[in-house]
């Protein structure tokens, strides 16, 4: 994979579009090595929540409590994280001035983190396709497009943690935390991209 790769991950009170975001963590990735981690922990109110979706996040109030910032402040530093590391280049339409922005990436983003990310940061005012290139690479539709291919034993499902597994990936902390999911999706990526490469 060429240039750096910003890996991101946003876990969630639920998954209906009404759940609040609750973290947002990112790996910005250059030659399938860390370059920088990123992580914010979210306040919400525990109310607007599924209880179950908080109890398979491993929500702990008293971090929350200690940690967790506004929604506001969490994507105006995720934007300066992906400013940091956005050097893929894209030539304006408008003005035809080049620019840089950064790769997004991730395991079901295209589907359901991208959504939510582009209306926290609406929300936030930062701005829609400010700097993160918001047509990601998803390690769920590759998974799926290689084991197709490949005419290979597909896993039980798609999930993170069932792909990583069945790719011989060991767990990289707890489930649905988002910097430890993060950290497994560029496994993943890595695993299924360099087992496509031809030799």
């Amino acid at each position: 994979m060429n240039g750096t790769t910003v890996f991101f991950d946003l876990e969630t009170g639920g998954v209906e579009s009404h759940h609040p975001n609750i973290q947002i963590a990112a790996v910005a990735v250059k030659g399938w090595k860390e370059v920088e981690a990123f992580e914010r922990k979210i306040r919400f109110e525990p109310s607007k929540c599924d209880p179950e979706a908080l109890l398979l996040n491993g929500f702990r109030e008293a971090d929350w409590r200690e940690n967790a910032v506004p929604e506001r402040d969490a994507m105006v530093a995720f934007d300066e994280f992906c400013w940091r590391h956005g050097d893929m280049r894209l030539v304006s339409g408008k003005t035809g001035r080049p620019y840089t922005m950064a790769r997004l990436a991730g395991h079901n983003v295209a589907a359901f983190d991208v959504p939510r990310l582009r209306a926290a940061m609406e929300r936030a005012g930062v701005g829609f396709m400010r700097g993160c290139w918001w047509y990601p690479l998803d390690t769920l539709q590759r998974a799926l497009w290689h084991f197709t291919e490949r005419g290979l034993q597909p896993p039980e499902n798609y999930k993170l943690q069932t792909l990583a597994q069945h790719l011989g990936i060991p767990a990289q902390g707890a489930a649905h935390e988002a910097l430890a999911d993060v950290r497994l999706s560029v496994l993943v990526a890595k695993s299924i991209l360099t087992a496509d490469v031809p030799v």
